[in-house]
C-alpha cells in the first residue's frame, strides 16, 4: 500500500462488510487479522479494497458496499451444481453467489417491512417490543419490561432495548449476543428453535396478521389473488403454480378448521374486531407460512 497510514482499520472494515454480504470474511477470523488468525483466501483483493476505501472512496462505506453488491461475484446464482460442489464445496473461491441466513435484526426488520408495519421513526431511546411476562428479569433494580405501544412496538430492531444480562429472547435464538462479554464475531447456527420462533412467537405472529390484512387490502376478496399479491410483495416476482396450489391447499384446510371453531378463530386474530372471521384467520396461517419460506429467511 502506498498510503502511509496504517491500513489495519480499513482492512478490518472491508473484511467485516464482506462477511455481512458473503457469509464469510476474506479472512474468516473477523476477530483476529493477525498471525493467530486464518489467512485471507484472497489477500490481494483485501489489500485492493482496503486501499480503495481509504483513497478513492474516502472512507465512504456506502460507496464500498455498492461496489461489492454490484460485482459479478456477488450477483452470481447461488444454486449449487454438482460441478461447483466438486470444485469449490465451501465456496471459498466464490464459484457461486452467497446464500446466508439473515441475522436476528435483519429478519425482524424484513418481516416488519413485508407486513407494512415498520415505523419510520428515527432516533430516541430504546423501545420494548412485545415480550411475555416473566421472561425479562432485573434483580438488581426491579425494573420491568413494559411493552411499547402504537408504532414504537414496530420500530427497527436497532432500537430494541437491550439489557446485557437479559437480551431480547427471539434475537438470541437467531444468534444475537447477550453482551455480557465482548463478542467480536457472531457464529451462525441453524436450529429447530429458530423455526419455532418465526412460526409461533407472538411478535412474528402479529406481523403475519398484518401481512394478511395487507394482502386483503391490496388484492381484493379472491384468495388466490391475495396469495399471489402477497408473494409479489415479499419477493418481487410472480408465484409459481406449484407454490400457489400449495398455499391454496393450506388455506382451504385452515378455513375448514376455523369455520368449526370460533374460539380458535378469535385466538388466531388476537382480538374481536372486523378481522375476526374464518377467512381472515385462514389467510393469517398462510401469511405465517409464507414469511417462513427459505427465500425469506435466507439471503440468496
Amino acid at each position: 500500500l502506498t498510503d502511509k497510514r496504517n491500513p489495519l482499520v480499513s482492512r478490518t472494515i472491508v473484511n467485516r462488510l464482506w462477511e455481512q454480504l458473503f457469509g464469510t470474511g476474506i479472512a474468516e477470523t473477523l476477530e483476529d487479522l493477525g498471525t493467530q488468525g486464518i489467512p485471507p483466501t484472497h489477500k490481494e483483493l483485501l489489500d485492493f479494497l482496503s486501499w480503495k476505501l481509504m483513497n478513492d472512496y474516502h472512507w465512504s462505506l456506502k460507496t464500498l458496499l455498492k461496489e461489492l453488491v454490484m460485482s459479478a461475484t456477488y450477483r452470481q446464482d447461488s444454486k449449487l451444481s454438482n460441478e461447483v460442489k466438486e470444485k469449490d464445496p465451501f465456496n471459498k473461491y466464490y464459484a457461486r453467489g452467497p446464500r446466508v441466513r439473515l441475522s436476528a435484526e435483519q429478519l425482524r426488520d424484513q418481516h416488519l417491512c413485508i407486513s407494512g408495519m415498520m415505523s419510520d421513526k428515527m432516533y430516541g431511546p430504546g423501545v420494548m417490543p412485545w415480550q411475555p411476562e416473566g421472561i425479562w428479569l432485573s434483580p438488581y433494580n426491579g425494573a420491568k419490561w413494559i411493552n411499547s405501544k402504537d408504532e414504537d412496538q414496530y420500530r427497527r430492531a436497532v432500537y430494541t432495548y437491550w439489557k446485557r444480562t437479559a437480551p431480547y429472547p427471539s434475537m438470541i435464538t437467531f444468534d444475537g449476543v447477550p453482551r455480557v462479554l465482548c463478542t467480536a464475531r457472531r457464529i451462525r447456527t441453524n436450529t429447530p428453535l429458530q423455526a419455532l420462533v418465526t412460526m409461533n412467537d407472538s411478535a412474528y405472529l402479529d406481523m403475519a396478521r398484518h401481512f394478511a390484512y395487507r394482502m386483503q387490502e391490496e388484492a381484493g376478496k379472491k384468495t388466490e389473488q391475495q396469495i399471489m399479491k402477497g408473494y409479489e410483495l415479499m419477493l418481487y416476482k410472480p408465484i409459481s403454480q406449484a407454490k400457489l396450489s400449495l398455499f391454496k391447499g393450506l388455506y382451504d384446510r385452515a378455513l375448514r378448521d376455523f369455520k368449526n371453531d370460533r374460539d380458535k378463530t378469535c385466538e388466531m386474530i388476537g382480538m374481536n374486531d372486523q378481522h375476526n372471521n374464518p377467512e381472515t384467520a385462514a389467510l393469517v396461517v398462510v401469511a405465517n407460512a409464507m414469511l417462513n419460506l427459505d427465500e425469506i429467511v435466507t439471503k440468496w
